[in-house]
């Protein structure tokens, strides 16, 4: 009888909840860091299957900027995004924490302005990619999918492999209220944006469903 057990992949070297934030300074200005979120888990039966794909945008150090927008100070750190969690994981001293997603910054990162945002679905806020702002902001959203193996892949000879995919999803929100998925269907985003939006798609050309054609859509929108 073949045993089952837990494999456990840890992709962090720090397990621990989020917890207040502690401020650090640096040339520039502060910044706000937690706690690392708990690590990334999976569970696999059997001798366990072999894992590839990565949770982040690049598992490179990178230089980031910090930019406190209500004082335009930058601050240089070395940083990582870890889609995960939707935490940009700081490295300091050799030691690794989570930069707290304090309201009023904008994190330049991998050719991308993250900025933190609540959904409702989560417990504490993340980062996530903002595509337009203005009256209308557009965000993009990234997470993770793992792509099982399939179960009989051993009878079958063939490798078992999960794969870890990142994928994403466009939010939106009008000025500061609430964050919404934003629908693909067109008639639905209709009902959930200016009615002029069906002219601006039909007009334009754009697709509901391709990011630089959101983009372009939205920037028309917040020139109304």
């Amino acid at each position: 009888m073949n045993r089952i057990f837990f494999l456990i992949h840890f992709l962090f070297t720090i397990v621990s909840t989020w917890s207040q934030p502690n401020l650090v300074n640096e040339e520039g200005g502060t910044f706000q860091t937690g706690n690392l979120d708990v690590p990334f888990l999976r569970v696999s039966e059997i001798s366990g299957n072999k894992i590839v794909g990565s949770i982040y945008i690049s598992e490179e150090w990178e230089q980031a900027t910090i930019i406190d927008l209500s004082n335009k100070k930058r601050i240089k750190i070395l940083a990582r995004f870890n889609v995960y969690h939707g935490e940009i994981e700081i490295l300091k001293d050799k030691e690794i924490s989570a930069l707290y997603p304090t309201k009023g910054i904008k994190v330049q990162l991998n050719g991308k302005n993250l900025v933190p945002l609540h959904l409702g679905k989560r417990n504490k806020p993340i980062f996530a990619e903002i595509l337009a702002q203005g009256k209308y902001n557009l965000y993009k959203v990234f997470d993770i999918k793992i792509n099982k193996a399939p179960s009989d892949a051993k009878l079958l000879n063939i490798e078992s492999v999960d794969k870890v995919e990142i994928v994403h999803q466009f939010y939106f929100n009008r000025e500061e209220g609430q964050v919404a998925e934003l629908p693909t269907n067109k008639r639905t985003m209709k009902s959930e944006l200016p009615s002029s939006i069906m002219e601006i798609l039909k007009k334009e050309k754009l697709s509901a469903r391709k990011e630089e054609d959101l983009i372009k859509l939205f920037s028309i929108l917040n020139s109304q």
